[in-house]
């Protein structure tokens, strides 16, 4: 049978000095300034300016327009920073130019606290909120919690509650929204269930956002359920559940194989008059396809257009991975075709998978070459798929392949990490090159990666081939019961 056209296509890489057209990227994917650079290029503002931007966010602060004094004050902020600033800078001089154009900055100060919470700048949000003498409006110690979140600063978000309550403050529903995602974070549902419980004692409501979050920590900790109890409990109260509910539930059974009661909720939001979105639409097919049901994943993808939801690279992900997994090869490259097509822009993972499926079938000068033309038009690629190659080559044995591919990675600025460097090792290893293997482990060190129970297994067991019993065991002394039983083992197999 001949080669499918896909294929066809990919074959012929080795026959073309230039990338085939399907596979090369429209011209505004190509590499463009970075944004240090354009930072560098903006001159710091005056302090005019400044106080002209410090002067518009009281005013609007100050007629209530808490919407439009935000966005102000970000502008405020980024004017404010400058490569010259140590970091924290920014912050620090906004607070100064809204301090100095007002007799009552406290209002827009707390509108400074929003911003940098929003802007991700936790640790300046946190130094501004440090330095004001009253407590801000709840929404400003709303919003600097929920940055620490974001952060995952969670031991700060207990602390700097703790001291908002010292200090005077009202919680809200959407205060107790953001603790219970903190203990979500933190993997702690019955930490959740308390802050829940005080909630509840302070009489206030749980809304919509207090349920799905709370679901999520249940369906994250294999609380299935507790969480499904909370749900039908939701619906009860007369609350509607939202897409983000569904989606937690629909995940939570997706990753416990029961593809039946995934689609039982799925079907439900759409009884409900929900119209699924992009994430819906993902987890859905993502599912489908890990359960090697590839053809409803692909009549639930057909679909998407009748709710008006384009394809994501997500998605298409999917679809590619579960065709490989099901021995469409032609199809998941079909796949991939579309998403140049559409001017989609794949990812790391994209490459990472198409790499893998080709690999899988035996297609590895089609999948070195598929990596080059991906490199050459300017897509972002991690070790993942060259470890890929890298892991093929020495399992098949061609370790100067193995090796020429971990030189071309770091040239064109891909760094190898411990699963390149254990591939490497392994494979040497297994060949009976304990000096190159030995090479690659002190190289390994020296650039700072950490060798794991893999890297120190493939070591033991090539120095054991070797009768190297002294060095064997230096390598397991201290190590993982797994590399301490191979050197066991193998010294227990001489006696």
């Amino acid at each position: 049978m001949p080669p499918s056209p896909p294929l066809r296509h990919l074959l012929s890489f080795r026959r073309r000095p230039l990338a085939p057209r399907f596979l090369l990227l429209p011209r505004r994917f190509s590499a463009s300034a970075s944004a240090s650079a354009l930072q560098a290029a903006t001159p710091p503002p005056s302090s005019s300016s400044a106080a002209r931007l410090a002067a518009a966010v009281h005013g609007s602060a100050a007629s209530g327009d808490f919407a439009h004094a935000i966005r102000l004050t970000k502008h405020l902020v980024r004017a404010s920073s400058s490569p010259s600033h140590r970091p924290g800078a920014a912050g620090a001089a906004a607070a100064a130019a809204l301090a100095s154009t007002s007799a009552s900055p406290a209002p827009a100060l707390g509108v400074l606290v929003i911003a940098l919470s929003q802007m991700a700048l936790p640790d300046e949000a946190l130094s501004v909120f440090g330095r004001l003498r009253e407590l801000p409006a709840l929404p400003a110690c709303n919003a600097i919690l929920d940055g620490l979140v974001k952060a995952h600063m969670l031991a700060r978000v207990w602390e700097l509650f703790d001291e908002m309550l010292g200090r005077g403050m009202v919680p809200s529903v959407v205060t107790y929204n953001t603790l219970i995602n903190a203990c979500r974070h933190q993997g702690d549902v019955a930490k959740a269930w308390e802050v829940w419980d005080q909630m509840v004692a302070r009489r206030i409501d749980p809304n919509v956002v207090t349920y799905t979050t709370m679901i999520y920590a249940l369906c994250e900790e294999d609380c299935i359920g507790d969480a499904e109890g909370l749900f039908l409990e939701m619906k009860e109260a007369g609350m509607r559940p939202n897409l983000y509910t569904y989606n937690a539930l629909m995940s939570s059974h997706f990753k416990r194989d029961n593809i039946k009661h995934a689609l039982v909720f799925y079907y439900d939001l759409l009884k409900c008059g929900l119209v699924p979105n992009d994430v819906i639409f993902t987890t859905l097919i993502d599912g489908l396809c890990k359960a090697n049901r590839i053809t409803e994943a692909k009549n639930i993808f057909l679909d998407m257009p009748r709710y008006e939801v384009a394809p994501t690279v997500p998605v298409y992900n999917s679809l590619i991975h579960g065709a490989f997994r099901s021995g469409y090869a032609q199809e998941a490259l079909a796949f991939f075709q579309e998403i140049i097509r559409k001017e989609l822009r794949p990812d790391e993972f994209t490459c990472s998978i198409v790499v893998r499926g080709l690999c899988d079938g035996g297609q590895m000068q089609v999948a070195t070459r598929f990596l080059e033309v991906m490199q050459q038009s300017g897509i972002a690629l991690n070790a993942a798929a060259y470890n890929v190659l890298i892991d093929e080559y020495c399992k098949s044995g061609n370790l100067d392949e193995a090796l020429v591919t971990c030189t071309r990675m770091s040239e064109v600025g891909v760094e190898p990490n411990v699963v390149t460097y254990s591939s490497l090792i392994d494979g040497h290893s297994k060949n009976g090159e304990m000096e190159i293997a030995m090479a690659i482990y002190t190289e390994m060190v020296a650039k700072g990666v950490e060798p794991n129970v893999v890297t120190y297994t493939a070591l033991i067991h090539g120095h054991a081939k070797n009768a190297r019993h002294a060095l064997c065991e230096k390598l397991g002394d201290g190590r993982s019961c797994r590399t301490r039983t191979a050197v066991i083992h193998y010294l227990l197999q001489k006696e």
